[in-house]
């Protein structure tokens, strides 16, 4: 998946992410507030020095807030990673047993389904924790 955001974007999504106000980060960058705001707006791009500034105090990657990558940063690219593959491992399970008991076919899936299946894995996914939980 790739996100079409642009550097200000990305700026504005990754001091959001850390909950800091524009006020609060210019501050910690030592620049005016206008000056991130034009950063935010795209109006502006910070040099290389500031864009490390940046990265370091939003604890995301510069490949992120250039766009080279979805992810913010390296845990969260192996957290996905590690996700995608157990999930391809299980529709790969479904999708070649012998006696298949689900039918997956991604293209001929309607919204109402995928909802279906996005709820289906959020209360899997809840169950997981509450077993933990109680396995403590």
């Amino acid at each position: 998946m790739t996100l079409e955001m642009t550097l200000g974007e990305r700026l504005r999504l990754s001091r959001m992410r850390k909950r800091l106000t524009q006020k609060e980060a210019a501050k910690k960058l030592n620049i005016s507030n206008n000056v991130l705001s034009s950063y935010e707006r795209d109006a502006r791009d910070p040099d290389t020095k500031m864009l490390a500034l940046m990265s370091e105090l939003y604890d995301v990657s510069s490949d992120f807030l250039l766009g080279l990558t979805d992810h913010p940063n390296k845990e969260a690219y192996e957290k996905k990673s590690k996700l995608d593959t157990l999930f391809n491992e299980v529709i790969f399970e479904i999708t070649n047993e012998d006696e298949p008991t689900i039918y997956l076919d991604e293209g001929n899936l309607d919204e109402e389904t995928l909802k279906l299946v996005k709820k289906a894995l959020k209360n899997g996914m809840k169950l997981v924790d509450d077993m933990k939980k109680n396995d403590e």
